[in-house]
This record gives C-alpha cells, sequence and structure tokens, in this order.
C-alpha cells in the first residue's frame, strides 16, 4: 500500500484529495494536516511514502516543509494548490508532479500513476523532474497568465471570517438575507452577504450566475440538460441539480455553443 498525508489548510481541499484517492485500491491514507508545521510532525511520527500538498498554508508554506534540511527522508510530495505561478519554486525543491485547483480526475490520476512508478523503482530516494515535465508546466503557466493569480475571499461566517479558496466553491444559493455557500466536498457555510457583491468578488470566467439566488462554479457542473419548455438544469459535480432562471438561459444557452 501507498502510505499517503493530505496536507492544507481547507477542509474541502483535503476532501477532494481524499476522495480522489478513494479510487486508487493501493493508497492507504493514513493522515491528514492543516499546516506545515503539524505536517513535519506527521512525517516524523507516520513515514509515510506520497505526500499531498498545498503551498500557501499558515505557520509554514509546502515549500519551506519539503526544503526543511531536517528531515532525513521526505516522502514523494505532489502540490496540489490554486496558484500556478508557483511551480517554478516547487520544481526547484523537487516535487514530483504539480496540480492546479480546481483538480481535475484525469489529471489527479495521471499525479497517481507517477508517484507509483517511481515508488515501484526506489521508496528511498526523492526524485528529480525530468526536463520535458518542466517543459510543460512552464507551458501551462504561459497558458494560465494572471488569471490562476487568486486571492482568497473573505467571508464572515457568524462571529468568525473564513479565508475561502473561491474554487472551492461549487455554488452559491441566496436564502433571505443570508447566502448558502456550497464548498466540494459537502460542506456549506451560511454567511450574511448579498448574493451580487459575492458575485462581484468572484472569478467572471469560472463562475456564473443562472438565477437571481443561484451563483455556480462552472468547472464544477457536470452535465447541462434542457426540458421541453426552453429552460435547463445544471447537474454539479455532488450531484445537486440547479434550475437556471428565464432571465439567465442566454448565458446558460451560450454554454452550448462554446
Amino acid at each position: 500500500m501507498i502510505r499517503t498525508l493530505i496536507v492544507d489548510d481547507e477542509p474541502p481541499a483535503r476532501g477532494q484529495v481524499r476522495e480522489f484517492l478513494s479510487a486508487e485500491p493501493d493508497v492507504l491514507v493514513v493522515g491528514e494536516s492543516a499546516d506545515g508545521e503539524d505536517a513535519l510532525r506527521q512525517i516524523r511520527a507516520l513515514e509515510p511514502d506520497l505526500l499531498f500538498m498545498d503551498i500557501r498554508m499558515p505557520r509554514m508554506s509546502g515549500l519551506e516543509v519539503l526544503s526543511s534540511s531536517a528531515e532525513a527522508r521526505l516522502p514523494y510530495t505532489i502540490f496540489t494548490t490554486a496558484y500556478a505561478h508557483y511551480a517554478v519554486e516547487a520544481f526547484a525543491v523537487e516535487a514530483l508532479d504539480y496540480l492546479v485547483k480546481p483538480l481535475e480526475r484525469r489529471r489527479f490520476a495521471e499525479a497517481v500513476e507517477r508517484a507509483r512508478r517511481y515508488l515501484a523503482r526506489d521508496a528511498s530516494l526523492v526524485p528529480r523532474i525530468e526536463p520535458e515535465t518542466l517543459r510543460g508546466f512552464l507551458s501551462s503557466l504561459e497558458t494560465l497568465g494572471g488569471s490562476a493569480r487568486r486571492e482568497r475571499l473573505a467571508i464572515k461566517v457568524g462571529r468568525r471570517v473564513r479565508f475561502l479558496d473561491p474554487l472551492l466553491i461549487e455554488y452559491i444559493r441566496a436564502d433571505g438575507d443570508y447566502v448558502a455557500i456550497h464548498l466540494q466536498g459537502g460542506e456549506v457555510l451560511r454567511a450574511r452577504d448579498a448574493i451580487a457583491d459575492l458575485q462581484a468578488r468572484l472569478p467572471s470566467a469560472r463562475f456564473l450566475r443562472i438565477h437571481r439566488s443561484l451563483i455556480v462554479n462552472l468547472d464544477c457542473v457536470k452535465e447541462l440538460r434542457s426540458n421541453k419548455r426552453g429552460g435547463y438544469t445544471l447537474v454539479t459535480a455532488g450531484g445537486d441539480r440547479l434550475a437556471a432562471g428565464a432571465t439567465y438561459a442566454p448565458a446558460v444557452q451560450a454554454l452550448l455553443e462554446k
């Protein structure tokens, strides 16, 4: 079994990695961590073979974890982050692979298979990135450009403020004076905020208003259904069905024409 540790300060992000790993029969998740310092402690205690780790975290970044000279043996590391411009730094500390959020199942499975091949060779060595892999990621950075540089949303939830990666949002539904923010992995945050204000703060290339009370992350839409009345229903990756309002039908129709 490939003993794996998941490190990310966002619970929904950890949940998504755990969900994707559940499809890998030879992978065993031995622990989770929400920050870099705890990750180092768990690496020492659990001695995992594989590490899925975010880069921007409290106390100690993922890059600092991987570059720590205090560790006699670090596991193979696959970075998972919303910030594509960290790729060069990730390769500098000899990460095995680099996945840009939102995670995509096919690309995720490729990264796991890459780790599997290295572990079959010699689990005691941290691999160096092959030149063709580095060129591929540098090319992807040019494609993504500035759009990948996303700041977190500050969401007031009760007496707390959550700093949220917007791409972890599956959809947002207005509920009176509040909004219900549905995250990937199933968590729902209830915040006192106007849906129009949130729409203005979200990346317009990825989030679409489909109803006066609904905003959806297009990367989380797995199916688009039309009905006999000319309306549309969007089915999310989590299985929720979101009906588009008549006023917003042209925007949804445009998805079919892309």
